[in-house]
């Protein structure tokens, strides 16, 4: 059972019962329960009556932090930097190396900030990253929680519920919860 009661979810998974109060992260899976197998995206649990348009929206994305001209420059000031650091090394100039030194550090530290995960580029406003990272972030918090209140409950859900950019419940065998 995974119900919810007013202000209180009745949750009872292998002969054992808890009791939760409301949380989006208890909304998030009682969605994905109700949907075993299929994929659910982030936006969708992020706004559930957001309908169709708002979701089609919310995967668009926004703009690139750094546009191809950006980085582009960022890499010509970076081989610059080399040259000069290498001069100033060569001339015994270690204030004024250490001193290009530093710029380098820093451009490299922003085109770092600008770069996602495998060194894809970030974007502005990217409504679905934004969406995956707050309801993952809600469904551990709630898994967290539920480890205390229900811990086979939040053993099966971890080893049963995928997030990211779409979500997804897939157990081995069909649970026939009451929802």
């Amino acid at each position: 059972e995974f119900r919810r009661e007013g202000a209180v979810w009745s949750l009872v998974f292998a002969g054992r019962a808890a009791h939760m109060p409301d949380a989006k992260g208890l909304r998030d899976l009682h969605t994905l329960l109700s949907r075993p197998g299929d994929d659910v995206p982030a936006v969708r649990l992020l706004d559930p009556e957001g309908g169709e348009l708002v979701v089609a929206a919310r995967r668009m994305g926004g703009d690139d932090v750094l546009d191809e001209e950006a980085k582009s420059r960022y890499r010509h000031r970076l081989a610059q930097l080399d040259d000069e650091i290498d001069r100033a090394a060569e001339l015994g100039d270690d204030r004024r190396a250490a001193e290009f030194d530093r710029e380098r550090a820093a451009l490299l530290e922003e085109l770092r900030a600008a770069a996602g995960l495998g060194g894809r580029t970030r974007r502005l406003g990217d409504e679905a990253e934004r969406a995956r990272k707050t309801v993952t972030a809600r469904i551990r918090d709630t898994l967290r929680k539920l480890d205390h209140a229900h811990p086979e409950l939040a053993a099966h859900l971890r080893a049963t519920v995928s997030t990211g950019s779409t979500c997804r419940y897939q157990p081995d065998d069909t649970i026939p919860w009451r929802l």
